[in-house]
């Protein structure tokens, strides 16, 4: 069989010799990274295995999650914060072990590396929560992001079993709302000094996070700030090739990348989306352009231009998406949602908007919804009340969502269901004139929105009048009380009412000890001197769970050092089943901590679970805080 260039199998099968520790993938002998998923071929790269325990105990290893731009990347618990999930990343640097200083200018760039990500900040960048070395590797720990990356549509190559996956083209307003999103990233990365360039943007690296239904750019183990000089002139000692073959800007493979590199991998990683066709089978060349629309191909071929120069900046792109999606240069006829399903009238709209609740907030609130009603359906009447409720509820597509159902279809939203966290409020030493902040935890335990009425019995309990709580979520309902004018020396009761809009009220009873502020000068002294502490709220309701539940939802305590002398605070009496987040801490005069507790269900032997909890005070006065939970049984038993 002819394989070019008078090659046979056996002297291609001893070429290709090196296996990726990642993918598998063989490699051709002395490469130094996998052609397929760009994992250093080296044996410096860690091999991490399910149950292993990383920094002293602080990340139990989970699973493998694939590729990643320079190392391995895992799946970790935080066996510190509740066994909550993060994303490990191995950050492989290539360097000579004998020589020490190159050794220690490794590590001093892992850590500005690892100081730079950490200071990113943004809705579309997933958290740095930390950094470690160990063994000789160096690893970050990142934000979780739940949801599918953007390949999982597209046709590819399954890891596991090598066998050929087939997919489709994505939806073109659907793309071009996740391009838009991802400029917006780079935007932002544009203007840091220096400006961060990712140099690995993909479909595998946009994951839409499933609560939000943004676009998230991941995976910034390959991101740069030391690569380039002022002037961005490359820095030659530091050469090397990042990003992946095919939607890797021409630049990069001459060890120089600036912010207009990733325009061109995102306008690639578009190219792929839209067409189903991988760019990484023909590098630098994109056949299927011309079947696009027009207007979208010229977009994207200016994207890809080979030169920096005639490149679009991010901000550009950004505002040329936006403008293809309002109707400027290519109507849209349909409107589709996550998982192909397509809206073409009103009536289909507001009834996928239910379905995919997150998504239709999403496009409420960016302003997608109210083109599309205007342009395409010329239904200005719906389109100006999807304007006049984000115009309302600016800060919350939720409630924005919400509003627009109740007012062109509220027939087809389903029914919340309020249960209480927080039943009453005590506060037995406040101060005259003193104004306290509390708040009453909420959880909407049915599929739609929750909306109430809020009222209090007395004016010195100030709270807003009504509140929103999306489907399955823990909200806080704010309330401030306010002592000046009480009589001192007395008790006050006040009521706090919530009244759904679809169901029956519930009363949170709130009550105030006002005492003097008078005291001696002898007191005054030994108060100076003396930690004190002021523990709200005093009662948490976990709610009642299933017996099946792992946990219960996050409750949270504010501990405030009224005293004058640091408070030195230790949690004790808790049963194994309820996790306390810190057990001990301290806080300065005037300060406050905040302490998470979340009950272990699986831990819990009975029906119905009262503790008392002592905050321990080194020197001063314990407090008690008293904590309930309910199980629902289940089974032969009841259990």
């Amino acid at each position: 069989m002819d394989r070019g260039r008078g090659s046979c199998a056996e002297c291609e099968d001893t070429l290709l010799s090196v296996a990726c520790p990642n993918c598998g993938r063989l490699n051709r002998a002395g490469a130094r990274y996998c052609a397929s998923c760009q994992t250093p071929l080296s044996a410096a790269a860690a091999r991490l295995h399910p149950g292993q325990l990383l920094d002293n105990g602080s990340y139990r290893v989970v699973r493998a999650l694939g590729k990643g731009g320079m190392g391995a990347v895992w799946l970790v618990a935080q066996t510190k914060a509740f066994d909550r999930l993060a994303v490990l990343k191995e950050v492989v640097e290539y360097y000579d072990p004998a020589d020490a200083q190159a050794r220690d200018r490794a590590a001093e760039r892992f850590e500005a590396e690892a100081r730079t990500l950490g200071e990113l900040k943004h809705p579309g960048i997933p958290d740095l929560y930390a950094y470690f070395s160990e063994g000789g590797h160096n690893y970050l720990v990142m934000e979780y992001i739940e949801g599918l990356d953007l390949r999982s549509a597209l046709t590819r190559e399954d890891d596991a079993s090598g066998q050929l996956v087939p997919g489709n083209r994505l939806p073109t307003d659907e793309v071009l709302r996740y391009v838009g999103q991802i400029c917006e990233v780079l935007e932002y990365l544009a203007r840091r000094q220096p400006p961060v360039v990712h140099n690995d943007i993909k479909p595998g690296n946009i994951i839409v996070d499933q609560h939000s239904g943004r676009a998230v750019l991941v995976d910034f183990g390959t991101a740069k700030t030391r690569y380039l000089r002022p002037g961005g002139r490359p820095d030659r000692a530091n050469e090397s090739i990042y990003g992946t073959v095919g939607y890797a800007a021409p630049e990069l493979y001459r060890g120089h990348s600036e912010p207009r590199s990733d325009v061109y991998s995102l306008a690639a990683t578009a190219y792929h989306l839209l067409t189903d066709d991988d760019p990484r089978d023909h590098p630098a060349h994109y056949p299927e352009l011309d079947t696009l629309p027009a207007d979208l191909e010229e977009m994207l071929q200016a994207a890809l231009a080979p030169e920096i120069a005639d490149r679009p900046s991010a901000a550009e792109f950004r505002q040329q998406v936006e403008g293809y999606l309002a109707g400027e240069s290519a109507p849209l006829r349909v409107l589709t949602f996550p998982g192909g399903e397509a809206a073409g009238t009103r009536d289909e709209l507001l009834a996928l908007a239910v379905t995919h609740w997150r998504y239709a907030a999403g496009i409420l609130q960016d302003g997608t919804m109210a083109r599309w009603l205007r342009r395409v359906l010329h239904d200005h009447s719906a389109a100006q009340a999807a304007e006049e409720a984000v115009k309302q509820w600016p800060q919350d597509p939720d409630a924005a969502l919400d509003t627009l159902l109740r007012r062109l279809q509220p027939s087809l939203l389903p029914a919340a269901a309020m249960e209480l966290r927080t039943s009453s409020i005590r506060l037995p030493g406040v101060s005259p004139g003193q104004r306290i902040r509390q708040a009453i935890e909420v959880v909407n335990r049915g599929p739609g929105v929750l909306r109430c009425e809020v009222l209090s019995t007395q004016p010195w309990v100030k709270v807003s009048p009504t509140f929103v709580c999306p489907p399955g979520q823990v909200c806080a309902v704010p309330i401030e009380i306010d002592a000046g004018g009480l009589v001192v020396g007395e008790s006050h009761l006040a009521a706090v009412t919530l009244t759904p809009a679809d169901g029956d009220p519930e009363v949170v009873p709130v009550q105030i000890g006002v005492t003097s502020n008078r005291a001696t000068p002898a007191r005054s002294a030994a108060q100076a001197r003396t930690p004190m502490i002021a523990v709200t709220p005093e009662q948490i309701d976990l709610g009642t769970v299933e017996a099946g539940d792992l946990s219960t939802q996050r409750a949270r305590l504010t501990v405030r050092n009224t005293g004058g002398a640091v408070a030195r605070v230790r949690v004790e009496g808790a049963p194994k089943w309820l996790l306390i987040k810190p057990e001990s801490f301290s806080v300065q005069p005037g300060g406050q901590q905040a302490v998470e507790l979340v009950g272990r269900v699986d831990k819990v032997r009975g029906r119905k679970q009262h503790v008392k909890l002592t905050l321990a005070v080194e020197g001063g006065r314990n407090r008690q805080v008293e904590v309930r939970l309910r199980i629902k049984g289940r089974g032969l038993f009841g259990w």
